[in-house]
């Protein structure tokens, strides 16, 4: 399990005084993007060979709210899905609660935007 801490800033919060659903978003992005980092690679790069990272679905289920300057911690777990496709699995906590859990479905394609195989190299955690 690879995880990152973040503390929500007052720009993640909407107008119900809360933790924004695009916010939210953000923070598994970049924590993704610093899994990948951590393994030498970037999301337009994870195989050292050009092949780029696609979402094809996402899916989120909110525990609780977050407010502005709580810590959250994001963990996030990688599985294949299929040859073709890998899921990231988060959990979102805030003193040891779950906030959330997401899902996000992956695909990758080579420089020319062909579907290719999952690279075996993320599978480290």
């Amino acid at each position: 399990m690879f995880s990152e801490q973040f503390t929500v800033l007052i720009r993640d919060i909407n107008y119900g005084h809360h933790l924004d659903h695009l916010a939210l978003l953000g923070y598994l992005h970049e924590t993704r993007v610093r899994y990948l980092r951590y393994l030498g690679y970037a999301e337009n790069n994870v195989d050292g060979h050009g092949s780029t990272l696609i979402v094809s679905n996402l899916v989120c289920n909110y525990k609780q709210e977050c407010f502005y300057g709580d810590v959250i911690n994001v963990e996030l777990g990688i599985y294949k899905e299929s040859p073709l496709r890998v899921l990231f699995k988060y959990k979102i906590t805030r003193e040891n609660k779950i906030v959330a859990i997401a899902e996000i479905t992956a695909a990758f394609i080579d420089s020319n935007k062909k579907l290719i195989k999952t690279p075996e190299n993320l599978f480290v955690i």
